[in-house]
């Protein structure tokens, strides 16, 4: 006979990821969680760094607790890991819910001490074997995932392009559960950066000008040089304004173009903003598991011009909500740019903006979280 599914009670979240998207995803998540969720206590674990980005965040059911962490330490990562499994043995929550590849290594190692009744999910925000590396190493990031898997008792993906990957590189079909990433109408909450709320974007417009977004961090991943290189190419053709800083990468940054503004880290309602003012979008990733900035986009009505990768082919319809193209072929992209009419670029945004409404909202991506979470835990399987 079936168990009665237990009530939801208790929900952790742990990441080690440094502000972006991760944190932009937890930002809208959570908040989703605790007005949907209004009596279930909600814990975060997360580097300190994050919490001004999470600042918005506020229920009498919510807790952060914060760490010092250094990126790319091992020793960090086992500190973590080990006082993720000290809060769990001791609140016992219903739901573990891991977010980004190295909190999920290091957590999940972990698995066979957690109490029988918490369920694991884990959500590696992109996988690290659909990165750029040599096919042997891309291989053995697989092969961890695999045994690592165990130790879940679901893989949330959070584009159809991330299930295809990880069945194509052997893991466990049963356990993949696609739930899309979702943006909310809270702008006022931070964006993912430290510092004071900055003013608004209010960039000043010339005639005859295009007006270029880029929102992320400044490092290979995400194009950054590709960007930089389009609006050198681009000149007195465009403005492009940068939101961002390098938070992962050592790389030396090209040189600026005279046409690019830097802004660093902004608030959420500036890069909204930013977003309602400009013509379009520029997403030149190498990879994505999803693209986050591309939906927030596209709530704001404003096209998306992205690279042909990962999530962002699944979020962007070409020529609908905007246009693809393949990863670091600036020739395309300014043909793109110069060849796509103003009528069509309000086109695009506003289909963009019904394509939000209809996949891309938060509530949504909340409410299929928690069927997720309540499915879990009417099941009786064992991980």
């Amino acid at each position: 006979m079936a168990k009665a599914a237990r009530p939801l009670r208790r929900i952790t979240h742990v990441t080690e990821a440094p502000l972006g998207g991760v944190m932009t995803y937890l930002d809208d998540l959570l908040g989703a969680q605790l007005q949907s969720l209004p009596d279930v206590q909600i814990d975060l674990i997360t580097p300190e760094i994050n919490r001004e980005a999470l600042a918005g965040l506020s229920s009498p059911y919510f807790r952060l607790i914060a760490f010092h962490h250094r990126r790319g330490s091992p020793r960090a990562l086992l500190v973590m890991a080990l006082r993720t499994l000290a809060h769990v043995r001791r609140t016992r929550p219903d739901i573990l819910h891991i977010h980004s590849t190295f909190a999920g290594a290091a957590i999940r190692v972990f698995a066979p001490f957690f109490p029988n009744e918490t369920k694991v999910i884990y959500c590696p925000h992109g996988w690290a074997f659909s990165r750029e590396g040599s096919r042997h190493k891309l291989w053995a990031f697989a092969w961890v995932e695999r045994v690592l898997a165990r130790g879940s008792d679901a893989i949330l993906c959070i584009s159809d392009h991330e299930r295809r990957e990880a069945e194509a590189f052997g893991l466990p079909p049963a356990q993949l559960v696609v739930i899309e990433n979702g943006v909310s109408s809270r702008t006022a909450a931070m964006a993912g950066g430290p510092g004071d709320v900055p003013a608004p974007v209010r960039p000043e417009r010339v005639p005859g000008r295009r007006l270029i977004a880029f929102a992320g961090r400044f490092d290979r991943q995400k194009g950054f040089d590709t960007f930089l290189n389009v609006m050198g190419q681009l000149g007195d053709e465009a403005d492009g304004i940068a939101i961002g800083s390098s938070i992962t990468s050592d790389e030396a940054l090209p040189p600026i173009p005279g046409n690019v503004r830097i802004l660093g880290w902004q608030s959420r309602s500036a890069v909204f903003d930013l977003y309602r003012q400009a013509d379009l979008l520029l997403v030149p990733s190498r990879w994505e598991g999803f693209g986050l900035v591309a939906a927030e986009a596209m709530q704001a009505g404003l096209p998306v011009f992205a690279s042909r990768v990962g999530g962002l082919q699944d979020i962007v319809v070409d020529r609908q909500t905007g246009r693809l193209f393949e990863p670091n072929d600036v020739a395309t992209i300014l043909a793109l740019i110069r060849g796509t009419s103003d009528a069509d670029l309000a086109r695009y945004g506003e289909q963009g903006r019904q394509r939000y409404l209809t996949r891309y909202t938060a509530d949504r991506m909340a409410e299929k979280t928690t069927d997720l979470y309540r499915a879990l835990l009417s099941s009786d399987g064992e991980r």
